[in-house]
């Protein structure tokens, strides 16, 4: 079972050799895992000219490109471009054509019948460039509608078996919650742009949280607009609301963290504007 991490700055986590995890030659941030199934979420740090031949894996692999360009099975992944590559797919080729940083989430054994070839094709999602896409606002199938009048959204994965949803959240600047949320499933995320307030502390690009099912958070508001990458893990979300105490900009800092951790966890300050 992983920690509730709720929340953390990637930049303060230390890196570490890759080679445990079959990188060997990158590095790797470990933002959480699990000692029980192996699954974790990590940023990656590949220098150019790193390869990795083909080989099919009991495992999902799902990256996000944060930095440089990335080869995967001949298509080429610049900044911000996803894919998931379910367990039992063929290829799975990996080359970084520059230094690259990317955020890598590994799923713990997947079930024999999700592995066969035609099961692994409804699964895996190729490569979806954000700069290139529609921004759909879907809110409403995931129980959020009472933000939509604020953000977009992008819906970059909807698991066909199991309803688990990989999605890119964009609010804009001064947007104000006014309600609490729970949801019934494990929920993580990793903010790529902006700064984001809640009852928890501010948060800037790099805080990446793991939340257990039915944590209460929010509200949260943004002064910058936010970009936020989220995953649900464990089935459909859906969202239950209820009231909060007002929203504020200045939120004292306390985050919810493990005892390893709490040394990483004091304030992070504000990056430079000018």
């Amino acid at each position: 079972m992983r920690e509730h991490i709720e929340f953390i700055q990637a930049q303060r986590l230390p890196w570490a050799d890759a080679r445990s995890v079959d990188f060997a030659g990158g590095q790797i941030k470990f933002l959480s895992s699990d000692p029980d199934d192996g699954s974790f979420s990590a940023v990656l740090r590949l220098p150019a000219g790193w390869s990795r031949p083909e080989r099919a894996f009991a495992f999902d692999e799902e990256i996000y490109v944060l930095d440089g360009d990335l080869d995967i099975d001949g298509v080429t992944y610049v900044d911000n471009c996803y894919g998931f590559r379910a367990a039992g797919s063929a290829g799975n080729a990996l080359r970084a054509l520059t230094d690259v940083a990317l955020l890598y989430f590994r799923s713990g054994t997947v079930a024999d019948n999700l592995c066969t070839r035609e099961a692994s094709a409804k699964r895996t999602i190729e490569k979806i460039d954000l700069g290139a896409e529609t921004w759909d606002g879907e809110f409403e199938k995931l129980g959020l509608g009472a933000l939509a009048a604020g953000a977009r959204m992008k819906i970059l994965r909807e698991d066909p078996f199991s309803g688990e949803t990989t999605y890119i959240s964009a609010s804009i600047a001064y947007r104000i919650g006014a309600r609490a949320e729970r949801h019934p499933i494990v929920q993580e995320f990793f903010m790529l742009a902006g700064e984001l307030a809640g009852e928890l502390g501010v948060m800037h690009a790099g805080a990446y949280c793991f939340r257990p099912p039915m944590v209460k958070h929010g509200p949260y508001g943004s002064s910058t607009g936010a970009v936020i990458l989220f995953r649900g893990l464990g089935g459909k979300q859906e969202t239950l609301w209820e009231d909060a105490p007002p929203f504020t900009f200045y939120p004292g800092h306390a985050p919810v963290l493990p005892e390893r951790l709490k040394a990483l966890g004091t304030p992070f300050p504000r990056p430079p504007r000018y």
